[in-house]
């Protein structure tokens, strides 16, 4: 069977056997596949470093019907700075988990591949004034991908464009004053700054978003909400979001 080369990030890795591991890995060529990296668990390893969790890496691997062997491999950028930042390091370990996630195997998306590098390659170097707004918009751009665009430009019941006030769940999106009143389910409380940076995570570029900056409590207040939406949207929860949440209250 023919080798196949692609560039792919590694978004989870598992022990297998006693020096091998099994890798998760969203390749731009191939979509979300999973591969035998043989040996990669000894030090002395020439893989170890281009098989590593957050390995952005070209391989070479010989494709199976239930797990690719990877043949070889070429590091072209490991994000090294999140594993000195715990707290940093489960943030982006929660970006990686929303795309094993939100992805069945052999899916592709270069596009998401390109702005999940792009937003792990902000956060590792300090590029951004806050993490979380990168988050968001990787949250919004990802979920509105998958085909569940919340909407966040007028109420969901009555489709007026003022006094929005609440992000509903269950309605996938805002409601105004009035609506918010005659729906039932599960709502958070926005203000317009914040219903404002929603409607800018889906319009501008991360890059231009990484100069904005919005009080940390709403921030992580958006982060939790979209994260609530994107569970109930695909029907999976994150426990890579619950560690990145004690990390930041350990003491719950």
């Amino acid at each position: 069977m023919a080798l196949i080369k692609t560039k792919g990030l590694v978004i989870k890795e598992q022990p297998y056997k006693e020096q091998d591991k099994i890798l998760t890995i969203f390749t731009e060529d191939e979509g979300k596949i999973q591969c035998i990296a043989r040996g990669v668990r000894r030090q002395k390893s020439g893989l170890l470093a281009s098989t590593q969790i957050f390995a952005y890496s070209e391989f070479v691997y010989y494709p199976g019907k239930n797990f690719g062997i990877i043949n070889q491999t070429n590091l072209i950028e490991a994000f090294y700075p999140l594993r000195t930042d715990l707290t940093k390091m489960a943030l982006a370990s929660y970006l990686l988990d929303l795309i094993n996630n939100g992805f069945e195997f052999y899916q592709r998306s270069p596009e998401i591949l390109k702005l999940l590098l792009h937003v792990l390659f902000y956060i590792s170097g300090n590029k951004a004034k806050n993490d979380l707004i990168l988050v968001g918009a990787f949250q919004m751009k990802l979920i509105s991908y998958l085909g569940y665009c919340p909407g966040v430009s007028s109420c969901m019941v009555c489709k007026c464009e003022k006094e929005l006030v609440v992000f509903s769940i269950e309605n996938h999106g805002v409601l105004c004053r009035s609506c918010r009143s005659i729906t039932a389910g599960y709502t958070y409380n926005l203000s317009a700054e914040m219903i404002k940076l929603l409607n800018d995570f889906l319009r501008l570029s991360v890059k231009e978003l990484k100069e904005r900056d919005i009080l940390t409590s709403d921030a992580l207040k958006l982060t939790d909400m979209l994260d609530h939406f994107i569970s109930y949207s695909i029907g999976k929860s994150s426990k890579a979001y619950t560690f990145y949440k004690t990390m930041l209250n350990p003491l719950g």
